[in-house]
């Protein structure tokens, strides 16, 4: 699956002063450093949301939502090897499960990108935050 998002920049520093002025009333957004993005994709849905520091604060999923001209976005493209709905093998405990993607997550923080995906297996229990690169193995077809 291939795509672009428009978020606010890693790293671009949200100033209280730029939050309070009423355009912004109910902004989700908090004053801080954005530390990490994550896009959510889910059937029928996909929203963006922001971990943020804030001197001893650090806030996290804090949904993206209307932002004052100052903060800068910038486009992101992304990749993942997996779609919504595909079927793949899963392995727990050694043993092999077919299962389907019900969930994509993708993270851009300092150290890079990375893709997670949340898997059903037949027995009908999820398992979120199985990594891209243990997909690739368990699917080898799959790899690049």
């Amino acid at each position: 699956m291939n795509g672009t998002i428009n978020p606010i920049r890693l790293n671009e520093v949200i100033e209280y002063e730029e939050l309070i002025h009423e355009a912004f009333n109910g902004t989700s957004l908090k004053a801080g450093r954005i530390v990490q993005i994550v896009f959510w994709i889910k059937p029928g849905k996909t929203f963006v949301t922001y971990d943020i520091i804030n001197k001893n604060n650090k806030y996290v999923n804090i949904e993206d939502s209307l932002s004052p001209p100052s903060v800068q976005r910038r486009e992101i493209n992304f990749q993942t090897l997996f779609e919504l709905n595909q079927p793949v093998d899963i392995e727990i405990a050694g043993v092999k499960r077919p299962s389907v993607i019900v969930s994509i997550n993708i993270y851009w923080n300092d150290e890079g990108m990375e893709v997670s995906y949340g898997v059903t297996d037949r027995t009908d229990t999820t398992y979120f935050g199985v990594r891209e690169e243990l997909l690739v193995k368990w699917n080898p077809a799959y790899a690049r």
